[in-house]
């Protein structure tokens, strides 16, 4: 197998093979030149993948995206990484004359720059084929903890730069549940933002709740998409109480302000994602009682844990699970950037999840 770049190989003659999606992609067509089918995918939340299959010798890959790193699965060689492809093509070849997978899956985060994949094309003697489709699929809604923010850096101290080529969504623990069980997946995360209040960076951006109905985090693009409904929806909704006390330039005139708007929010999550999928048990990250300071806070939180719980019962959702993080957090080490999740870190929270949704049954039959 070798692999090169190209320009204008492209041509009206070719095959544009059938794409699979993982994630929230904008799809639109291309123009002749380009073969019957050619379609253009832009996309922005991060986790995101295409998948497609042919019979034939060579396959292309057409970029338009200067900003992200990417990872190449075919069969069962080994992955090639592809670092920021820009506007190219990208030709594999030599691959024998067979059945062939190919999987090309964004690395990066990259909130605010839309990047452009153009999709997968064979010559006209080879043939496309169709991909069976998966019976599962889970969501994840949250921070930076499901990114794989900065998982590959051997430092805890990062540069802006050192951030972006160091993070991996398809290493962090979200991917590779959903991965353990083939199934399709969103990770409808953006780091440093809350639910309905941000990290100090992003205090004044768009918080998850305001983003989630969209294709794009910047609000542009409505999301629908009919034969997305997850079984299972993880939600890592505790950054809006972790950013520190209410500002005198926020809206929050004290915590018990900010914690009843937080509960609400949480309840008008619910409700939305049981009306996009209406049989998803709900599973939240907790926190212990040992990990809330001051102490004062625990009634607080305990209280607002009860809230969302029955938030989530009144809009029809029949599970709602919270995953207490204190059988876990001891065994983190936390060495990625800015004290995240390293590779080895989100190995273990994917085991430890893993584990919580057998023990429960939630894909039993499924």
């Amino acid at each position: 197998m070798t692999t090169d770049t190209a320009s204008h190989s492209i041509g009206p003659d070719m095959h544009a093979l059938p794409v699979h999606i993982g994630g929230r992609v904008q799809v639109t067509p291309l123009s002749p030149p380009m073969p019957r089918g050619a379609m253009a995918y832009a996309h922005e939340w991060p986790g995101i993948y295409f998948e497609a299959a042919f019979r034939g010798d060579r396959v292309i890959l057409k970029f338009d995206d200067g900003y992200n790193e990417y990872r190449l699965h075919l069969d069962d060689a080994a992955p090639i990484s592809l670092l920021a492809p820009g506007r190219a093509e990208v030709v594999v070849s030599g691959l024998g004359v067979k059945e062939h997978s190919i999987r090309l899956e964004k690395v990066t985060e990259s909130i605010n720059v839309r990047g452009t994949f153009e999709g997968f094309y064979v010559p006209r003697d080879e043939k496309p084929l169709r991909m069976k489709a998966r019976t599962r699929q889970i969501e994840f809604i949250g921070p930076s903890s499901m990114t794989g923010y900065g998982a590959r850096s051997d430092k805890v101290q990062c540069t802006a730069e050192e951030w972006h080529h160091t993070t991996d969504t398809q290493q962090a623990y979200t991917a590779l549940v959903a991965k353990h069980y083939d199934a399709d997946y969103q990770i409808n995360a953006v780091s440093g933002r809350g639910l309905i209040r941000n990290l100090a960076g992003a205090r004044s951006a768009n918080g998850l709740l305001a983003m989630y109905p969209f294709t794009f985090p910047d609000r542009t693009v409505p999301y629908a998409d009919p034969a997305w409904k997850p079984q299972i929806v993880e939600i890592a909704g505790l950054v809006d109480l972790s950013a520190g006390d209410a500002q005198s330039d926020e809206r929050w005139a004290d915590a018990d302000a900010l914690i009843g708007d937080w509960t609400k929010a949480f309840g008008s999550l619910a409700a939305e994602l049981h009306r996009r999928s209406p049989h998803a048990a709900l599973l939240i990250d907790w926190v212990t009682e040992e990990q809330i300071n001051p102490p004062e806070f625990r009634p607080k939180i305990a209280a607002a844990r009860k809230a969302i719980e029955a938030a989530g019962q009144a809009a029809g959702v029949k599970t709602v699970l919270f995953l207490d993080n204190g059988t876990i957090e001891g065994k983190l080490d936390m060495l990625a950037c800015d004290h995240h999740l390293s590779l080895r870190d989100n190995r273990l929270v994917a085991d430890w999840l893993i584990a919580f949704i057998d023990a429960h049954g939630l894909w039993a039959g499924r």
